[in-house]
């Protein structure tokens, strides 16, 4: 999905989007995903492609909180749910996002490496932002690793794909090259959806 078309398509999703990614199902999920980490008090944790801030209801109160998005539209929403948490918001794009020296305790990828032109470039700046020993926790919708999308699911992604997202990725496709080693990973809502935690590998045995 290339950029500009992708801000086009969430100006025109922004007022709707909660009305489908907001529901009960997906609230749930969201809740599991958070469930797998732990946030240490005071800690910093990023939320890459943050949306309308759907994530905010399940993060820590006393964790220090960062949102990037390209949608402009998306981000004003999000804005008005930050309430008392100490959130600060972004517009940026996931593949040139640039925090200096800055690092995370948690790297959260929600439903983005979905969306972006580039899923890589976002993977590779992500890992850039994660401190030594951090987590990074990855909530999308993925096929099955290493094997081809079935027919239904092609056709299925000519759809998706109008309005933003890619259905037909492999995460492990995508990590390949990358230091990284998975330390949990499960599907959710019908098995259509992944969770997974993982962390940067301090040697070269990558788990997959």
């Amino acid at each position: 999905m290339k950029d500009n078309s992708n801000i086009q398509k969430y100006k025109r999703l922004a007022p709707f989007y909660d009305k489908f990614m907001g529901n009960r199902l997906f609230r749930k999920a969201r809740q599991q995903a958070f469930s797998e980490i732990e946030v240490r008090k005071g800690g910093s944790l990023l939320l890459v492609g943050v949306g309308t801030g759907e994530d905010f209801l399940f993060l820590p109160a006393d964790a220090s909180i960062t949102g990037i998005d390209l949608s402009e539209d998306m981000l004003r929403i999000a804005e008005s749910k930050r309430n008392s948490k100490d959130i600060t918001l972004f517009q940026m794009n996931a593949e040139n996002m640039e925090f200096g020296n800055q690092k995370f305790d948690v790297v959260v990828l929600n439903l983005i490496l979905s969306v972006v032109e580039h899923p890589e470039k976002v993977l590779e700046k992500s890992l850039n932002c994660l401190r030594q020993g951090g987590t990074l926790l990855v909530f999308d919708k993925f096929i099955d690793s290493n094997q081809k999308p079935n027919v239904i699911r092609r056709l299925l992604n000519k759809i998706t794909s109008a309005i933003g997202t890619d259905i037909t990725r492999d995460f492990h496709k995508i990590k390949s090259g990358f230091p990284i080693e998975i330390t949990k990973e499960y599907k959710t809502i019908n098995d259509l959806y992944t969770i997974i935690v993982a962390r940067e590998s301090l040697s070269n045995d990558i788990s997959v």
